[in-house]
């Protein structure tokens, strides 16, 4: 097992196995390549922690989770670059926006990453599908349970 330590998250630990390397880094940061995805200790979330700069650690979540008919239309050159083959195996995760009043949380539909578990490789890939955007309400106005776009 590796140690890292991470300024949000503390002391944490991965395998080599764990760790994904984006072939063009995330959108807004892409000096930074390395990554693992570690277990939020709750709920459905995960944390995005780059193993090249100890403060940035993103939150992301499973799309299905919250949106089930969530149906991400990947462009053909995206599935090139992570040199993806039949049988698909990849995995597919999004960035979330936690803002003070929880309520208002977000995930980026428009953009998520997708992962091929094969390989390892990762791509923050802009889909095709017009319905999607970059700040999908997970709680729809007035509404107190998950599931949902407003």
């Amino acid at each position: 097992m590796l140690r890292y330590e991470s300024a949000k998250l503390g002391s944490i630990e991965y395998a080599q196995e764990q760790v994904i390397v984006f072939i063009e880094g995330i959108l807004g940061f892409p000096a930074y390549r390395e990554y693992v995805l570690l277990e939020h200790r709750k709920g459905p979330f995960m944390w995005l922690q780059s193993l090249e700069e100890p403060s940035l650690a993103f939150l992301v979540t499973d799309p299905w989770y919250f949106f089930p008919e969530y149906a991400p239309e990947i462009p053909d050159e995206d599935v090139e670059a992570l040199e993806l083959e039949e049988p698909y195996n990849f995995s597919v995760f999004c960035f979330v926006t936690v803002p003070e009043q929880v309520e208002l949380m977000t995930v980026n539909l428009k953009g998520p990453t997708v992962v091929n578990l094969n390989t390892r490789k990762a791509k923050q890939v802009v889909l095709l599908n017009p319905e999607y955007t970059t700040r999908h309400r997970v709680f729809p106005a007035g509404a107190g349970e998950a599931g949902g776009k407003a």
